[in-house]
């Protein structure tokens, strides 16, 4: 859990200017309130039980930012907490803690409040008044080494925009920092501005959840859909993955050999043949057909060696049609035809093995050749074999048919 700051609790008319609170990014921008709510896992959320007008204080008294946070232009910690403390207050308020109920002084009705519950709603004579709770944000900033920015360039012109307590609303997003961090005027590598790992890359598991791209930078929207559609962001920009995972992350789902459990909904085994016939997703893609898919319909008995109806003939569940496999015959209903066609479209059910209990030229075995007349030591035969001899060794192992000559 995030570390709670926790401020006052003595019935003082502290009047807390939150805009500035401790670590924000690095920046440059004029309006931080446009745009989808700043990331809690990067902005904690905060507890402001308080009563407070920037627009007062900043666009009608013209007070400058750093007569209240006057901390800020030395901070180098995100840590720190920026916020007034009531000697910052008793500037102008003539806070009297003898008489939380406040007077106006001489009578002055036009005077600063001194009242504790200007400040703090609630409040009740003898009782402690509400503490505020702003939790560090979970990044690395030095406000000493930005100071010469405006403060407006960061939080907005609270003035302008008649704010009156700010809140994570008016905290920097990232695309204010990038205005600036753009690997030319200043440094734009992540872990400048985000927690690090010991292996260098963007601290993703924080306290209040998890970092995960919005989209804005490299269009990369960690979004439902992403698990599916990242293919091109990454070919694209291998880079950007890069600074979050680590390449056994990738390897996880790609090499094939564990599935994730939450990549498929619920049931998907009986409803991924519609899927598998369209190639949409590709299966191949993370599953090895001749392990994976092969093993898995053998197991439940649709594969060619498992008890089923699909491959007798006579049997009304047969999948291929009367012919299929009869020997001396040619057409679009023979399977030599569909398999010069698309070779994977078997593979995606047959191993080799099952091939070459007819095509093999080993002893015992029918022999039937699967290539065409004059086959061997034409063109295609030298180029097959340079490419990949350890193929043509799966069905010739006597030594006279050993290669092309």
């Amino acid at each position: 859990m995030a570390v709670m700051r926790t401020i006052g609790s003595r019935p003082a008319a502290v009047a807390l200017v939150v805009a500035v609170s401790a670590a924000l990014s690095t920046l440059t921008a004029t309006s931080t309130v446009a745009g989808p709510e700043p990331s809690r896992v990067v902005y904690p959320a905060q507890r402001l039980p308080l009563r407070f007008s920037h627009a007062l204080h900043v666009g009608e008294v013209g007070a400058a930012c750093v007569v209240c946070h006057d901390r800020a232009t030395t901070s180098r910690s995100a840590v720190d907490l920026l916020t007034p403390r009531e000697a910052a207050c008793r500037g102008c308020h003539a806070i009297d803690r003898a008489r939380p109920g406040g007077t106006a002084a001489a009578g002055d009705r036009s005077a600063p409040p001194t009242a504790c519950t200007a400040c703090h709603p609630g409040y009740r004579p003898g009782q402690p008044v509400a503490r505020i709770a702003i939790p560090p944000p979970q990044l690395k900033f030095s406000h000493a080494a930005h100071a010469t920015a405006a403060c407006q360039t960061c939080h907005g012109d609270l003035a302008a925009d008649r704010v009156g307590l700010a809140t994570r609303d008016h905290l920097p997003r990232m695309d204010t920092c990038l205005t600036c961090h753009d690997g030319v005027r200043a440094a734009a590598t992540c872990t400048s501005c985000h927690l690090a790992t010991p292996g260098g890359r963007i601290r993703t598991e924080l306290p209040d959840g998890r970092l995960v791209p919005s989209g804005g930078v490299t269009g990369a929207l960690h979004d439902l859909d992403f698990r599916t559609n990242h293919d091109q962001i990454a070919r694209t920009d291998p880079r950007a993955c890069a600074t979050c995972h680590e390449e056994r992350f990738c390897a996880a789902c790609h090499a094939g050999a564990m599935k994730p459990m939450d990549f498929h909904a619920g049931d998907y085994v009986t409803l991924h043949a519609v899927e598998a016939r369209r190639g949409v997703p590709d299966c191949s893609a993370c599953h090895t057909s001749q392990r994976f898919c092969v093993g898995c319909h053998e197991r439940a008995g649709v594969g060619v060696r498992a008890e089923s109806g699909f491959d007798r003939i006579g049997v009304v569940g047969r999948f291929h049609p009367a012919g299929w496999a009869a020997a001396g015959t040619r057409g679009p209903d023979h399977h030599a035809t569909e398999a010069q066609k698309n070779l994977k479209a078997c593979a995606s059910c047959h191993r080799e093995d099952f091939c070459a209990e007819c095509h093999s030229a080993e002893p015992a075995r029918l022999g039937i050749s699967p290539h065409g007349p004059g086959w061997r030591g034409s063109g295609r035969c030298r180029a097959l074999a340079a490419r990949n001899q350890r193929m043509c060794l799966r069905c010739h192992v006597e030594l006279d048919r050993v290669g092309c000559g």
